[in-house]
């Protein structure tokens, strides 16, 4: 997590089984817990900075698809949470880390039941924390994992990574436009077997 701006992680939240959250610095052995009855959710990440400030911020979901935003600090506490949306119950995976369309916020995307995957784009206001949502594509279901670590090939643009169910990894360069946010798939090399295969070992990508 990058509470400072300057691209750098600062910080890593930790979420226990008993609901609670432990927010550690990189200088600590062990961190403080910032929040409890976390285990109310389904779903919880961090797009980077949704709110309009520095530090990034946590998106949660509950049983019910309502959707939830917690702003961050610099210190690595949590405000009090805020409804930003509801219906994110057709949603089976989110990812993104920061901006997506080249206008300075960071945006998200998520892939519905039937493997479509969406574009939220960040607005920088707390209140309203996204647009409406832009389609970007079909057959997403292919992959059991998306995520999104920011710009890894430093062209200035967020890049999204796909694991399929074959084990292979993908990488989607960003292009900096909406309406074609992703330049088409490359296999990503160096994985467990040397190769592109083998990135089912992993039971978490992050």
């Amino acid at each position: 997590m990058d509470h400072t701006g300057d691209g750098r992680a600062d910080g890593i939240y930790t979420f226990g089984t008993s609901g609670s959250v432990n927010y550690r610095p990189p200088s600590e052995l062990w961190g403080d817990d910032v929040g409890y009855g976390w285990d109310i959710y389904n779903m919880t990440f961090s797009p980077g900075n949704l709110g309009g400030d520095v530090p990034s911020d946590i998106l949660a979901r509950d049983a019910k698809g309502d959707l939830y935003l917690y702003l961050g600090y610099p210190s690595g506490k949590l405000a009090k949470r805020a409804k930003v949306g509801y219906g994110f119950d057709i949603y089976t995976a989110f990812a993104g880390n920061g901006d997506l369309d080249g206008d300075g916020r960071n945006d998200f995307v998520a892939r519905d039941k039937s493997g479509v995957l969406w574009l939220y784009k960040g607005t920088g206001d707390a209140a309203a924390p996204y647009a409406k949502r832009t389609k970007i594509g079909s057959g997403w279901n292919q992959y059991n994992w998306l995520i999104s670590t920011g710009d890894v090939n430093k062209h200035g643009r967020t890049d999204l990574f796909a694991r399929d169910t074959a084990g292979v990894l993908w990488q989607y360069a960003g292009t900096g436009n909406a309406a074609a946010p992703y330049k088409p798939k490359t296999k990503v090399n160096g994985g467990p077997q040397g190769d592109s295969r083998g990135w089912n070992v992993y039971s978490f990508l992050y």
